[in-house]
């Protein structure tokens, strides 16, 4: 669905008025906008649907803790091949459409100074109802979502069974996980539970004892 929507964002080069009349109208003037304009917004543009996470609609490389990574504006700019000069007027024109809206990222340093990051980026639904996409970005974002979900449960999976083996292997072969030590791991992998759970475990992992008679 990106790949389709990439190319047909190609069609505002030649008929930008009729294509997206909000991009078109950002130079506020009457007079249609100039093909090196144009051209600058629709490579940005394209570029910036190129890292779109679809569950979120943010623009960005997706990281392990499902957080997004912002892309600065140097790499979006040497992607679209334009220059950098370039690259901020165009991503000036579709923020001032509502086609893309910017969050900054910032931390605060222990001295009361701020250190930025590169921003993160979305990329507006109007743009796929614009071009007649909107419904299939819906079905297209529920899919994504349910993928991403039974990635998470997997990866939670993985992780508990990793924390067991590493408790089973503490002991040597001869250790054993008990419904105490199970829910001692479920506690450190999913929340909390009961406190006699917790301490039952955490007595079962040290005597590798078997489940009481």
């Amino acid at each position: 669905m990106l790949r389709t929507l990439i190319e047909r964002i190609r069609e505002y080069y030649d008929s930008p008025q009729k294509t997206l009349p909000a991009l078109n109208a950002v130079n506020e003037s009457d007079r249609q906008q100039r093909s090196e304009r144009r051209e600058a917004e629709v490579a940005l543009l394209g570029c910036l649907l190129h890292y779109t996470d679809l569950v979120t609609l943010r623009v960005g490389i997706p990281q392990a803790d499902g957080s997004i990574q912002g892309l600065t504006m140097e790499f979006l700019a040497k992607t679209s091949g334009l220059g950098l000069r370039r690259a901020e007027r165009a991503i000036h024109d579709l923020v001032a459409a509502g086609i893309v809206a910017i969050h900054p990222i910032t931390q605060r340093l222990e001295n009361c100074a701020y250190k930025g990051f590169a921003a993160i980026r979305a990329i507006s639904r109007s743009l796929f109802d614009a071009f007649g996409l909107g419904k299939w970005l819906r079905h297209e974002r529920e899919k994504a979502a349910k993928r991403r979900e039974k990635r998470q449960q997997k990866a939670n999976l993985r992780s508990r069974a990793n924390v067991i083996m590493a408790m089973n292997g503490k002991r040597g072969p001869e250790r054993r996980t008990t419904p105490q030590t199970a829910a001692f791991v479920e506690t450190r992998t999913n929340g909390p539970a009961s406190v006699g759970a917790i301490l039952a475990g955490i007595k079962a992992s040290l005597k590798g004892n078997g489940p009481p008679s």
